[in-house]
């Protein structure tokens, strides 16, 4: 189940958990060392600042070199004679020293940046493949700018907002408890006055700050998909758009809602200063606190004004590290949302290859009581469908709008499941195992044929990389497909480039493409969907001939309203409220249709 973190009584551990969760075994073992590393680098860091300090107290004071301690050792081990030697002898090892510090910080924080965005790879392809598997259904019910942002934007979000936050915190904290601990075991004085002023100050900024940052997490989440979705609708719709004169209506949905989400953006950034200008007054009252106090109750003990001098001096490193410790805590609160996504649904922990084994496809396709209905409906799309189709056929299929015409072609190519009975091949039952392999076997025309922003050569081989595609079967299926008398008018021929979704095409052009790509791919049975509905009369006639053009063997069926598109069909199915009512031939058909 969802957790929410507005109501959340330990936000660390939370995030612990469920990004535990979230994360795949390596990943998780990565993220243990690249927190060592981290740690080690900030450790190095300290080290780096407590070595400064008695360089710089030597070069003021001179008798720290010459008294007994730590800087006469090292001057006697090393065997510099001369103050002044000695003293170059150490700035030279303090600038070596911080240029290995500096070194070991840039390599964790390259470290920490790879594995971040290694994770937010993973994430992202992880993602993808949890609303692939999700199926058919639940891409027709959703609107793609949400599946857009939240497969492109949120493994991002969440690497940068979530879990680099919570390595800096997990180090950050340990760092600042060994400084607490170091100036305990000194000074428990000081130790309680810094505790005193600066812990409930801090949970105090915190308090003030956290649900304000995640409601306009939770805001963000939602604009950055309506942002989008507007972009989607001014892109997609550009000719209606314009038809219609209504840029202005577009564009100022489209920036009233980046308006808010930038405004948005400028209150985190404002939310995210205060724990540094708030921490760092805090240490100044504080220092002013005690200095007033000294003053007025002992003004000539100078014990008092050497405490507030500590005191001040551990403010300068510990307000930093509580600094960057609720900076990251708010940086988590701020973009958990993200988290929440990625945990919405089972997120695969890999990429399981799609399996293809041998289904053979020699004798027929088996109809047998086929029955579906969409949740969201009150009836049955389809209702004990039963008929066969014998390899080599060409089945038209017809029907008024609604009777169940794509449902029936969906359920043939597997994007839907049937509720009762069962498709058939060959005698043998089609199972869920079996998907993969059956639709390699399936070539898909649809009245918008999906047509990437490439070349014809790349939207025939649809999918395979240019070293891979087979140039004898490519230019078999586009001789097939009748598109060698148009690659012939083209000067770069099969290089041609399409534009998006085939914008540089007509209708008939992207129709045989799609018929070309199911050749090229030597597909049993070839569907088609309404693909000839938008075209007018020439071209149909033009895809109708390709169609009676193709292999013998080549299992077909056609979705049509046009009755002429099916004149070389076999035998042509009519479909009413679900059901299956006539089986006719082109003749009977026709003969029917004048009667009426």
């Amino acid at each position: 189940m969802k957790e929410n973190f507005s109501s959340s009584k330990n936000i660390v551990l939370q995030t612990i958990q469920r990004t535990k969760r979230l994360l795949t075994a390596d990943e998780r073992k990565r993220s243990i060392r690249i927190a060592l590393y981290t740690l080690g680098s900030s450790l190095v860091d300290v080290a780096g600042l407590a070595l400064a300090f008695p360089v710089l107290m030597a070069a003021n004071d001179p008798t720290m070199v010459s008294d007994p301690g730590p800087l006469k050792m090292l001057k006697d081990f090393v065997g510099i004679e001369t103050y002044e030697s000695y003293m170059v002898f150490l700035a030279t090892m303090l600038l070596l020293v911080f240029m290995i510090k500096s070194g070991i910080t840039l390599l964790a924080s390259y470290a920490q940046s790879r594995f971040s965005y290694d994770v937010a790879t993973s994430l992202a392809q992880r993602q993808f493949m949890k609303y692939y598997n999700r199926g058919y259904t639940y891409f027709k019910n959703t609107n793609s700018a949400d599946i857009a942002n939240h497969v492109l934007n949120m493994p991002v979000f969440f690497v940068g907002g979530v879990l680099v936050s919570l390595i800096n915190f997990l180090t950050e904290l340990t760092v600042l408890s060994l400084i607490i601990i170091a100036i305990a075991l000194n000074d428990f004085k000081l130790f309680a006055a810094l505790v005193l002023v600066l812990v409930p100050c801090g949970y105090l900024i915190y308090n003030v700050t956290k649900n304000r940052l995640y409601a306009l997490g939770q805001r963000q989440l939602k604009l950055g998909t309506l942002t989008l979705q507007r972009i989607n609708q001014a892109i997609f719709g550009y000719v209606d758009v314009r038809l219609t004169n209504k840029e202005n209506y577009f564009m100022n949905a489209y920036i009233r809602e980046q308006i808010e989400l930038n405004d948005i953006y400028k209150k985190r950034h404002v939310i995210n200063l205060i724990p540094t200008r708030a921490l760092e007054a805090v240490g100044v009252l504080g220092i002013l606190v005690i200095f007033i106090y000294a003053f007025y109750a002992n003004p000539r003990d100078g014990s008092v004004f050497e405490f507030v001098t500590m005191f001040a001096a551990a403010s300068t490193r510990v307000l930093p590290s509580l600094n960057r410790c609720l900076a990251a805590v708010m940086g988590i609160k701020s973009q958990v949302f993200a988290l929440e996504v990625l945990e919405e649904g089972e997120l695969p922990t890999k990429i399981e290859k799609t399996e293809i084994h041998r289904l053979p496809f020699e004798d027929k396709i088996e109809f047998r009581d086929l029955s579906f209905g969409f949740q969201d409906s009150g009836r049955r799309a389809l209702q004990s469908i039963t008929f066969t189709v014998k390899k080599g056929e060409k089945i038209g299929i017809i029907g008024e709008s609604g009777s169940g015409k794509t449902t029936l072609m969906n359920l043939l190519l597997r994007f839907l499941q049937e509720e009762e009975g069962g498709i058939f091949i060959d005698g043998r039952k089609l199972e869920r195992n079996d998907v993969a392999s059956w639709r390699a076997k399936i070539g898909y025309v649809q009245q918008q044929v999906f047509l990437i922003d490439d070349t014809l050569r790349q939207n025939i081989a649809f999918g395979e990389h240019r070293d891979e595609i087979d140039e004898e079967r490519l230019l078999q299926a586009v001789d097939q497909a009748s598109l060698t008398e148009f690659l012939k008018g083209l000067p770069a021929g099969l290089d041609t480039q399409v534009g998006e979704m085939g914008a540089r095409l007509s209708g008939g052009q992207r129709q045989r493409i799609g018929i070309a790509r199911s050749l090229y791919y030597q597909s049993s049975v070839l569907i088609f969907d309404e693909a000839t509905s938008a075209l007018d009369s020439e071209t149909e006639n033009m895809i109708t001939e390709s169609l009676q053009s193709l292999q013998a063997d080549m299992t077909v069926f056609v979705v049509a309203h046009r009755i002429t598109t099916l004149r070389n069909c076999d035998r042509i199915l009519e479909l009413k409220d679900g059901r299956l009512v006539n089986v006719w031939t082109y003749p009977e058909l026709i003969h029917e249709k004048m009667l009426k």
